[in-house]
């Protein structure tokens, strides 16, 4: 507004010293430059009012657009309230029918908590058995961050221990865990068995015989395994690793033998029915899912194949059924004694009674 003020103030003094000075030029009456000098403001209040005006109209036709596009938008939402409104229909009319049996449930179930003879106290024991399961578990994200941290340990002494320059296979699982391995790296290491059987091939087969190299022992792995895949598999991770001359992985499909009237299904005795002077004998197979203490017959097929001094190593003592196995060993074979080994999946270490003053005692062994 004010340039426009300033504008019309200029025009006003402008007009004003014109007409006085065409009124003293033309001589003209007093009556004659009055009306000049009144025609200023007039003129100048017209065309203020029309610039005004014109500005109005300019705003008027901005105004006008954007209420057409609002009222463009608010149809649209009308549109899609409606469509919602119609959708919202539907389901309230199918909803309908589930009124009554829903209000007569939820007066139901008020009824029942009501008539609960000891509500707050059922509801301090539902809050105690809640904070009850999140410190047991808090617990046992606790126990299984430290059991993983002890198998890191385990492996990280394995292969200081074997002498490691290369990538390995993958631990735990259905393979061997660590800690079970450093076991019978320790037992190898003690023991120097001149020959180790191995029941159920993996990646315990590799570590036993790169452990027969690294102490230089006369010696020879033979592992039995009824999966022909996996034999062809522990093979070739064996050439890998240039470990042939210490390696038998045996294809030995599964035969039945029958102990006490029960029939088991184990390797074939033609691929163990030679060996003999057994130092180390590892039973980790067959699976358990062949049956109930599938891998009993392991024991009372080989120990007589057993040398003086051998050391029998079974792992899974974690299951019951390993430990039903251990049990009906020693029942046959009061003339072995067992030692239970701590570990990830437990383990247990048959042999017989040492002289005294020989050590045999395997840390975590109770």
């Amino acid at each position: 507004m004010k340039p426009t003020r300033t504008w019309v103030a200029l025009a006003l003094v402008c007009w004003t010293v014109a007409a006085v000075a065409y009124a003293v030029l033309a001589r003209a009456t007093a009556g004659t430059t009055v009306v000049l000098v009144a025609l200023g403001p007039l003129v100048a209040g017209l065309v203020q009012t029309h610039r005004q005006h014109r500005t109005v109209l300019t705003r008027l036709d901005r105004q006008t657009a954007l209420l057409d596009r609002q009222t463009a938008i608010l149809e649209s939402h009308a549109v899609r309230a409606d469509q919602r409104v119609a959708r919202v229909g539907e389901h309230v009319e199918g909803l309908a029918d589930l009124g009554p049996s829903l209000a007569t449930d939820l007066d139901a179930l008020r009824t029942t908590m009501d008539a609960l003879p000891h509500r707050e106290e059922f509801d301090a024991k539902f809050r105690a058995a809640a904070a009850d399961i999140i410190t047991r578990t808090r617990k046992g994200v606790a126990v299984d961050l430290l059991l993983t941290f002890r198998q890191l340990e385990a492996l990280h002494n394995l292969y200081a221990l074997g002498g490691v320059d290369r990538p390995m296979p993958p631990t735990r699982g259905w393979a061997s865990s660590p800690d079970l391995l450093l076991l019978l790296a320790t037992l190898v290491e003690r023991e120097e068995p001149s020959l180790v059987v191995e029941c159920g091939s993996g990646t315990s087969t590799l570590w036993l015989a790169m452990l027969l190299r690294r102490f230089e022992i006369k010696g020879r792995v033979v592992s039995l395994e009824h999966h022909e895949p996996f034999v062809e598999a522990a093979w070739a991770t064996v050439l890998r690793h240039d470990l042939a001359e210490y390696v038998e992985v045996r294809y030995a499909p599964l035969e039945s033998f029958e102990f006490d009237g029960t029939t088991y299904q184990w390797y074939s005795r033609q691929a163990w029915e030679e060996l003999d002077g057994i130092g180390l004998l590892f039973v980790d197979g067959p699976p358990g899912e062949l049956g109930r203490h599938a891998r009993f017959p392991a024991f009372p097929l080989l120990v007589d194949k057993l040398a003086p001094d051998a050391v029998v190593v079974l792992d899974d003592l974690i299951r019951p059924d390993e430990q039903e196995v251990l049990e009906r060993w020693l029942a046959a074979r009061p003339d072995y004694h067992a030692e239970r080994v701590s570990l990830e999946k437990n383990a247990a270490l048959l042999r017989r009674p040492r002289r005294p003053g020989h050590g045999s005692h395997v840390p975590g062994t109770g």
